[in-house]
């Protein structure tokens, strides 16, 4: 596995997001990563309902309350520390993460 600098940690507003794209054997991936309460996640950027992209704009992925990850399509809902829909079509799925570490203050993934 490769590791590649993505972010600055401050680079990302509490209750906010950032889109990235990165390449595997596979192909490319559209992925983001949220600061909710001072924790960070990174999650592939597709509903497990219908694998539309998950941002509204270009790094929108939270509700207007700023409490869950929504879906652009259907509204659908997810708790933005472990990618689990709370509300909508995929209730009970959850968002595929993106195995990631901070170092320094940077957000680092792994491909």
């Amino acid at each position: 596995m490769t590791k590649k600098m993505l972010f600055e940690l401050d680079d990302i507003p509490e209750a906010g997001g950032r889109a990235f794209r990165f390449k595997t054997p596979g192909g490319d991936k559209d992925a983001f990563v949220v600061r909710y309460i001072g924790e960070v996640r990174a999650y592939i950027n597709s509903c497990p309902h219908t694998g539309v992209k998950l941002n509204w704009s270009d790094d929108q992925f939270f509700d207007v309350d700023h409490k869950f990850i929504q879906c652009s399509m259907h509204g659908a809902l997810f708790e933005p520390l472990d990618g689990r829909c709370v509300w909508g079509p995929c209730l009970g799925e959850s968002l595929q993460s993106v195995p990631f570490e901070l170092v320094d203050q940077q957000v680092i993934i792994y491909i």
